[in-house]
């Protein structure tokens, strides 16, 4: 008879063990209905204290199901909550909130039976809008490493439950993994981002009503207002992708890969022939590797496409000057340059130093004469004198237009003293010496 009485104590025992997690539940649900935030957070958390002693086929899906999904809500409203105090009953809750619905979907979707699915999928845009909020925060402390973690979340949340594809999130997560020094995946996000083809662009208009700025989500969401008559004055704004290309060479070169670099800044000349900062870093590649010819190229093809951009002028006469030495074709590109801006500093500058190389040869010349040739001496002087003359205008005005200019203070300077224009060059130095 007493065998019989343990056997049966021990089974109303383990019966009672094995239904503790649904009383724990059943509390969380009603403290949760009365607001009772901190309440339902206790039962909610016992009840997964006891659910994680045992096999999951031990608990009865019904209890599963409702344990995930308000193991989730009870979660995702503490970090809603105006009440700093109820916030901080856990600093996790928010990822503890996305590890409830998410285990909620998979698990109704494994046994075939979707009590709160639908409820969840109603949850999920403004848990993924908390983790960008939540990112954007980070962000304002400069802690990109956080920030990085709760943007990619933030996209992959909302591709993972077909909420949408927001590539603003993955771009934002791209530039905080390079804040944060995380060249890799920077650079898997970027290369990720290109091969989208994500632009950035930002769809703007105003209120008919009011005036106001309006943005939205996509072109067709701007245009549908449009034809609503909501809004008037549609504005498309930006566009990243050269950016991209960019960030995708820059970074592989930090990390040492050259030739993806070389092939980044190839794909965006190719997609972005008229973009100036590509154009300057595959400039620089082919300084690099002294490839002058290819320079020029590029360089030619640049201004056929934008013959008013100054800067490829400059940089095409600077090219010239330096590389292939021929001072004539390298004034003719300056020339070009301040034609279309007579206040631009630097081919002022560079034409004036073009005619101080020209006189320095002379110079050399000079030097390779005997001393009884007095008469080719001078003649040379004399012609050494005139491209110095030559290169004091451009010299002058460049002064005037940047006063303060060391390089062009300096060459000033010794063409006044050439000329033996003694007091203009002392003043000159007076204003080298006052800087």
């Amino acid at each position: 008879m007493m065998r019989h009485t343990f056997l049966l104590l021990a089974a109303i025992f383990g019966f009672s063990l094995a239904a503790q997690e649904g009383p724990k539940i059943t509390s969380a649900v009603i403290a949760a209905d009365r607001q009772d935030l901190a309440e339902a957070k206790s039962y909610i958390d016992e009840a997964g204290q006891i659910i994680g002693t045992k096999s999951l086929s031990e608990v009865r899906s019904k209890d599963l199901a409702k344990f995930y999904y308000y193991k989730g809500l009870i979660n995702f409203r503490l970090t809603q909550s105006s009440d700093e105090a109820i916030k901080a009953l856990d600093p996790d809750a928010l990822d503890k909130a996305a590890e409830g619905f998410k285990n909620l979907i998979e698990y109704e979707k494994q046994i075939g039976k979707e009590r709160y699915t639908d409820d969840v999928k109603q949850q999920l845009p403004y848990l993924a809008n908390a983790y960008a909020s939540r990112g954007i925060e980070a962000s304002g402390k400069e802690d990109y490493a956080n920030a990085f973690i709760d943007f990619q979340r933030t996209y992959d949340l909302k591709k993972e439950f077909g909420i949408g594809t927001d590539t603003s999130m993955l771009y934002n997560a791209a530039l905080m993994a390079q804040q944060a020094g995380n060249n890799a995946k920077a650079i898997e996000i970027t290369e990720e981002l290109i091969a989208m083809n994500y632009r950035g662009l930002q769809y703007k208009a105003k209120n008919a009503a009011t005036g106001d700025p309006v943005e939205f989500g996509s072109k067709k969401q701007m245009e549908l207002s449009v034809k609503s008559g909501a809004v008037t004055d549609p504005v498309i704004e930006g566009d990243v992708r050269p950016d991209l290309y960019l960030t995708a060479a820059s970074l592989n070169k930090k990390e040492g890969d050259t030739a993806a670099y070389d092939n980044w800044v190839s794909k965006g000349r190719e997609m972005f022939p008229e973009n100036e900062a590509l154009l300057r870093a595959e400039l620089q590649t082919f300084l690099e590797k002294q490839e002058y010819e290819k320079a020029l190229v590029n360089l030619n093809k640049a201004i056929e496409k934008d013959p008013s951009n100054k800067l490829f002028q400059y940089i095409k006469g600077y090219i010239i000057q330096t590389e292939t030495k021929d001072l004539e074709k390298a004034r003719a590109a300056y020339a070009k340059a301040i034609e279309l801006d007579p206040n631009y500093v630097e081919p002022l500058y560079m034409t004036g130093l073009t005619y101080v190389e020209s006189a320095n040869a002379i110079t050399e010349k000079m030097n390779a004469l005997k001393l009884n040739e007095t008469s080719k001496y001078n003649a040379l002087q004399k012609e050494q004198n005139a491209q110095f003359e030559k290169a004091l205008p451009f010299f002058e005005k460049a002064h005037t237009v940047d006063p303060k200019d060391k390089d062009t203070l300096s060459a000033l300077k010794e063409v006044y003293y050439k000329l033996k224009m003694y007091e203009k060059a002392k003043t000159i130095q007076a204003e080298i010496d006052a800087l």
